[in-house]
């Protein structure tokens, strides 16, 4: 039987871009320049919060909030993303819903 609403399942490793990113806190302590920016950017947004969309920026046409908060890179922003979000979540700093 063929299912038309068969959806396939989020690659291990890919950005879900409707996840809520919740800043709970700041860092006492020294972060990777990378990560800071993230907590930047979450400080500028309204509520501390962001979708990993608005972080990262989903179709490359806008600025991605990461970048509007002085992030500069010559990865792709997602990848930022993925490498700092567990060590963020980690040290208290973010949740992710």
């Amino acid at each position: 039987m063929i299912d038309k609403d068969y959806k396939a399942e989020t690659q291990r490793g890919s950005s879900n871009f409707n996840q809520v990113i919740t800043l709970v806190a700041t860092p006492k302590v020294k972060i990777a320049a990378q990560a800071g920016v993230i907590i930047e950017a979450l400080l500028k947004a309204k509520d501390h919060t962001l979708t990993v969309g608005e972080l990262v920026g989903t179709d490359g046409s806008t600025e991605s909030a990461w970048e509007k908060a002085g992030g500069e890179t010559v990865q792709p922003v997602t990848r930022i993303w993925s490498c700092y979000k567990q060590p963020l979540i980690d040290g208290g700093y973010i949740t992710v819903s």
